[in-house]
């Protein structure tokens, strides 16, 4: 079962307790993830969320959308709408946008707001964003893959994963073959590109020889790629894409962890963009841990997650005001922690089991 077939049954967590209801039982000892996540992203739409309703403060561009697949994945799994308006709002919002990464995280909300609307117009929105890429960003230069920018000046890691998971998840909306054939192509030279390290971390992109640029392995490369290839496994024979998952999920945990209950994204001191890397890293965790993966994978997936998730709840502030370093040390609030720790928290919810039918 990928991750994408998990989310589509309409797998839910356990119903919003009182708690959830009412913010001044979020002290109690004993606090549900789901009410960790309601209290989580209400906090974000009261702090941040900005006079015109579509969008939230210090947020880039692209983080509006991945703002809004959180919020779809918090009412597929609580069944509750009450941040569903919020969220199509937000999709709607097409300001601030710059080069075909950030298109693609559109065409990825796109489709997870579908799963809960049926709405052909999302995804028709997500055919049209994929198709103009692939038609005019996808070349020769190392071989294939398509380009970051519109200026054509980098091939990175990040626009790849998003071309190939999209690729997956429209074939499976739309049964055209087309798009199956794309996935495939994509996977194909992106496992041969280099950016996959021999410590099975993905780097940041390729260097003007086509090489590995030894840049980065930012936490979201690690994770949008374990969605990719858990959507893509079905569609091959051979069983790499579930392996490569499993590998990259395990190495990236232990790069990421300099020591229990911690969290240190690569790079050095995070910027704006940084902040909401380890949510998206951690949803697809989630994902691994609720697909085919063996045994002792899921379960260093759930202690890790589960241990992650005590740590970012228990260092909060009043109002589940949550660091974007899961930590008090330093303690720093932004739109980017609390979404990134509401991620985290289903997440951990999701390879827990404690989401039911």
């Amino acid at each position: 079962m990928t991750a994408l077939t998990v989310f589509t049954l309409g797998s839910c967590l356990p119903a919003p307790s009182a708690c959830a209801q009412n913010p001044e039982k979020q002290h109690s000892a004993n606090v549900s993830l789901q009410d960790q996540t309601a209290l989580t992203l209400q906090n974000l739409m009261n702090r941040y969320k900005t006079a015109n309703r579509s969008d939230w403060r210090d947020l880039h561009a692209w983080q509006r959308f991945v703002t809004v697949s959180t919020l779809s994945d918090y009412e597929i799994l609580s069944r509750s709408t009450r941040f569903h308006d919020s969220a199509l709002r937000a999709l709607q919002n097409r300001q601030g946008l710059d080069g075909n990464d950030d298109d693609l995280w559109v065409a990825q909300a796109d489709l997870d707001m579908a799963r809960l609307t049926h709405n052909p117009t999302q995804i028709r929105d997500a055919r049209n964003i994929f198709d103009t890429i692939a038609s005019k960003y996808w070349d020769g230069h190392c071989g294939g893959g398509v380009w970051w920018d519109h200026a054509r000046t980098y091939k990175n890691a990040i626009t790849n994963e998003l071309f190939l998971s999209t690729a997956t998840r429209l074939y499976r909306f739309t049964h055209e073959q087309a798009y199956r054939d794309w996935a495939l192509k994509s996977w194909s030279w992106f496992r041969h590109s280099g950016m996959i390290a021999p410590d099975n971390l993905i780097n940041d992109g390729l260097d003007n020889q086509c090489r590995n640029n030894g840049g980065p392995a930012y936490s979201y490369n690690q994770g949008v790629i374990l969605d990719g290839l858990l959507e893509i496994s079905p569609l091959t024979e051979d069983g790499a894409p579930q392996q490569t998952a499993s590998r990259i999920a395990l190495a990236a945990i232990r790069a990421f962890t300099p020591s229990p209950g911690t969290f240190q994204e690569p790079g050095g001191p995070m910027n704006t963009d940084a902040r909401i890397f380890r949510g998206i890293f951690v949803r697809a965790l989630g994902h691994v841990a609720a697909s085919k993966v063996d045994n002792t994978t899921r379960t260093s997936i759930t202690d890790w997650l589960s241990q992650q998730a005590r740590s970012a709840w228990n260092s909060r502030k009043p109002d589940a005001l949550i660091s974007d370093t899961w930590s008090n040390h330093p303690f720093h609030a932004s739109a980017q922690g609390q979404i990134t720790a509401a991620s985290l928290f289903m997440a951990t919810a999701l390879s827990q089991g404690t989401e039911t039918p």
